[in-house]
């Protein structure tokens, strides 16, 4: 059933992804209404978390982000259906960066790195141009799709233009030190982490938990680890911006790497709510017993 489902799709995600973009943001706009006035996709679930994320806020003021949400996720999800024929050319007019030379040293010195950040903005499309923009080897670990025919095409278009992407399940194995030049590896730390593998933060109004990868691999390569924001600057155009978080981890306790996260991501959302997942249901897990879980770093 998998294979006929993809099959059967595959024509029209081409279909899709080959119209110019004046033409994809009309029909973007005609199934936004379809999408929020008609299906609802998780609208109880996005206003939930806005309302535990933004208890100042008027029920006017969260309706308002509620829509410029959608309003963005159909945006997006058409955007990444054109990853699959987007062109270097396409992918530099759209993407920039704001301070590549944050990274740019690290590699002068011969140094890897870790990025950190979170579903916020168009990473697909950053993932993509990484390659053309900075000189590291770009690594990205990424969660497995359940149909494995969609999940192939998810890591034909990521990989197409050199990008190593590395499953959950084989990070521990395949994220390394070692190749022809040092490596830039990306994490996106904002879903929901199951409490056994959670280091627990104040997030967003909440009691939130996060995954500790970031920081294992931070303590383990003794990386600096750099935080990125992907701001929507025009319908269509993203800007990167790095925040250096630690160039010496090791030096830092415990859980400092993932607060520092933390606190970066929640004051992009802030500055901007629409373009983040609030759809995702990043408040499943709640704490154990009322009591933090301890991270138990293996060197």
């Amino acid at each position: 059933m998998q294979a006929v489902g993809y099959y059967i799709a595959l024509p029209f995600l081409y279909l899709i992804s080959i119209l110019p973009f004046p033409i994809l943001y009309l029909l973007s706009d005609f199934a936004y209404v379809i999408v929020y006035y008609v299906v609802g996709y998780r609208k109880s679930v996005v206003r939930t978390n806005l309302k535990n994320s933004f208890p100042e806020k008027s029920t006017a003021e969260l309706i308002k982000i509620e829509k410029a949400f959608f309003q963005y996720i159909v945006d997006f999800f058409l955007e990444m259906l054109k990853c699959l024929t987007i062109s270097k050319e396409a992918l530099l007019k759209r993407v920039s960066i704001e301070n590549p030379e944050v990274v740019e040293e690290l590699f002068k010195n011969g140094q890897s790195c870790i990025v950190s950040t979170g579903h916020y903005g168009n990473h697909e499309w950053v993932n993509q141009v990484l390659p053309f923009m900075l000189p590291f080897q770009i690594k990205t670990i990424y969660r497995v799709q359940h149909n494995a025919y969609f999940n192939q095409m998810f890591l034909d278009f990521r990989s197409k233009y050199g990008v190593e992407m590395i499953s959950m399940n084989d990070a521990s194995r395949k994220v390394n030190t070692k190749g022809d030049k040092p490596f830039l590896l990306i994490l996106a730390n904002d879903q929901s982490a199951p409490p056994d593998k959670a280091y627990w933060t104040n997030f967003l109004n909440q009691e939130t938990s996060f995954f500790a990868g970031t920081e294992i691999f931070a303590h383990r390569f003794n990386v600096p680890v750099v935080y990125v924001c992907i701001k929507r600057i025009a319908r269509g155009k993203y800007r990167a911006v790095f925040d250096m978080i630690s160039t010496t981890p090791r030096e830092l306790p415990k859980g400092k790497i993932i607060e520092e996260h933390a606190k970066k991501l929640e004051r992009d959302i802030k500055a901007d709510p629409s373009p983040w997942m609030w759809s995702h249901k990043r408040w499943k897990y709640q704490k154990v017993n009322g009591q933090y879980i301890d991270l138990n770093y293996r060197e």
